[in-house]
């Protein structure tokens, strides 16, 4: 049922994603100019009326100065209202990558929470069975590929909150980075997250400092770790093989080729 709320008395959920001030931006525009044209969803809880879906469209006509909003009022429970709430979340290309694969996992455990009968009806689904069904109905809702679900949720259940509360918003918040958590132990994704930052950091205040005027004495950088080195290396051969010539690569191919050729030397 569609009704018209006062806005002062719609509360959000307390695990409502945090509010993107661009789209609030967007959206005030676009309610202003031609009004909201998708209402909000609401469910009563304890006597008040919170937030199902359309926190942000919430938040913009409240920069309008709107004193009612539209809103389809349903009945859903907890878990529901939350699953909702997540699917809304999931279909919005701003989110980040740390932020989808915290709604993906928490969105997995929701479904598997509310379809025990997941399986084909088996007492005791197994967890492929379970994650085919769960994947396909998270692609269908939120407009994602089956594997893209997967890989967001096994990235949400990996990787701790810590780590990711460490990550969220700085530039190591990438599908790469969450990847490369995702393998460590959890105290050593809070470890690995820590001396990242740190390093990232000191490399901007360095690069800050060059920038600058006079000389200063640049700080030793952390030294990276294997994998970090090797990656750093390949990433190099790469950019070398790309700018190289015909000539150059099949020199550098013979040399390879060849039986002597010393590779723990190159």
């Amino acid at each position: 049922m569609i009704r018209d709320l006062p806005i002062d008395q719609i509360h959000a959920r307390a695990n409502a994603r945090a509010i993107d001030e661009a789209t609030v931006d967007g959206l005030a525009d676009s309610i202003g100019a031609v009004g909201l044209i998708n209402p909000i969803r609401v469910r009563i809880v304890e006597d008040q009326w919170e937030v199902v879906a359309g926190h942000h469209r919430l938040a913009a006509c409240k920069r309008l100065g709107l004193v009612e909003i539209a809103a389809d009022v349903i009945e859903a429970d907890d878990l529901h209202a939350e699953l909702a709430m997540i699917d809304e979340n999931l279909c919005r290309a701003e989110l980040s990558p740390a932020d989808r694969a915290v709604w993906t996992a928490r969105r997995k455990a929701i479904y598997l929470e509310m379809h025990p009968e997941t399986g084909h009806g088996k007492a005791s689904p197994s967890k492929e069975e379970k994650f085919s069904s769960f994947d396909k109905d998270t692609a269908e809702k939120t407009g994602q590929t089956d594997r893209i679900v997967r890989m967001y949720a096994e990235r949400g259940e990996k990787v701790i909150e810590e780590a990711i509360n460490l990550i969220r918003g700085t530039k190591l918040d990438t599908g790469t980075y969450l990847d490369k958590l995702k393998g460590l132990r959890p105290n050593e994704q809070v470890t690995a997250a820590k001396r990242d930052l740190a390093h990232m950091r000191q490399q901007e205040r360095d690069r800050a400092a060059r920038g600058g005027i006079g000389r200063r004495i640049k700080p030793a950088a952390e030294p990276l770790s294997d994998d970090e080195a090797a990656e750093v290396q390949f990433a190099s051969l790469v950019a070398a093989w790309n700018k190289a010539g015909e000539v150059a690569r099949q020199r550098f191919r013979e040399m390879i080729d060849a039986p002597v050729f010393d590779r723990s030397a190159a």
